[in-house]
């Protein structure tokens, strides 16, 4: 994003929260959220901004903003329950005997919850309630994880990815 766009959303703001940003600190303010709205569209930028001062009374922080927008461009693809009727379905239909074509049914968080927790032990479970506790539990640590993610600048995951590549290089060689 443009620093000219961030000056935009900034005065958007401005309008709404009297006496934001405080005086003396506009250059700060349009500095910090220059570089951390830098991997966000302005058009996207702006819809967060619209959403959060129809919502809250308090100026907005870049956490604010960046949680709008991960609202705006992090669709869940499903609820947890909606996906666990999948996984009941796939069950049903394919069961244990036909785990490929269950899995290709199956989509998204939906399959990495199965895949983790195993579609043949799904199958073959006696406890369906404790399954589907389990499952829903799961599938919000991903989705909750997958969001967080979305709210990650792309260089913050640069960093981590790099701390993390260093930690398995140092983890192999000792």
């Amino acid at each position: 994003m443009k620093q000219t766009e961030v000056i935009k959303l900034i005065g958007l703001c401005s309008v709404n929260y009297r006496n934001w940003p405080e005086k003396d600190k506009e250059e700060l303010t349009i500095s910090l959220w220059s570089k951390m709205l830098a991997d966000t569209e302005f058009y996207v930028a702006e819809a967060a901004i619209e959403k959060y001062i129809a919502e809250s009374v308090y100026p907005p922080t870049i956490a604010d903003v960046r949680a709008r927008i991960a609202d705006i461009t992090v669709m869940p693809e499903k609820t947890a329950i909606e996906a666990w009727g999948d996984v009941m379905h796939a069950i049903r239909r394919w069961g244990h005997w036909n785990i490929e074509e269950a899995m290709n049914y199956l989509t998204g968080t939906t399959k990495k919850v199965v895949k983790s927790i195993g579609f043949r032990t799904l199958c073959l479970s006696e406890n369906e309630m404790a399954d589907r506790a389990h499952f829903l539990k799961v599938y919000d640590v991903l989705a909750k994880r997958e969001r967080d993610d979305a709210l990650m600048l792309q260089s913050t995951k640069d960093v981590m990815q790099r701390l993390h590549g260093d930690r398995m290089m140092l983890q192999d060689g000792a």
